[in-house]
């Protein structure tokens, strides 16, 4: 069973009332506050571990010989370079 501080006061208005409702109005009182720590980013941060995880195995692929056509070869390119863009505004903040 878990221990609950309240102070004098809130004792003597539980006593006072004798119900159940004043017992769940000070439980209002005495549970800890939650605070949202959330960034906004978890389906960001999702997409980019996928990211990842899809770019490390293709990075094997090739380690081991995978033939990679030209027309890929531009597509991963220009995927770099629109990475690279979203880089640089993110960490200067634009």
């Amino acid at each position: 069973m878990r221990t609950i501080l309240i102070t004098k006061k809130q004792y003597k208005r539980l006593l006072e009332t004798g119900s159940n409702s004043a017992a769940m109005d000070l439980d209002i009182y005495v549970q800890p506050v939650q605070y949202d720590t959330s960034t906004g980013n978890e389906n960001v941060e999702d997409s980019l571990d996928e990211i990842m995880g899809k770019l490390k195995e293709l990075n094997s692929l090739f380690k081991v010989g995978k033939k990679v056509k030209q027309d890929t070869k531009n597509k991963i390119f220009s995927v770099v370079d629109e990475l690279n863009s979203i880089y640089n505004s993110t960490k200067e903040g634009t």
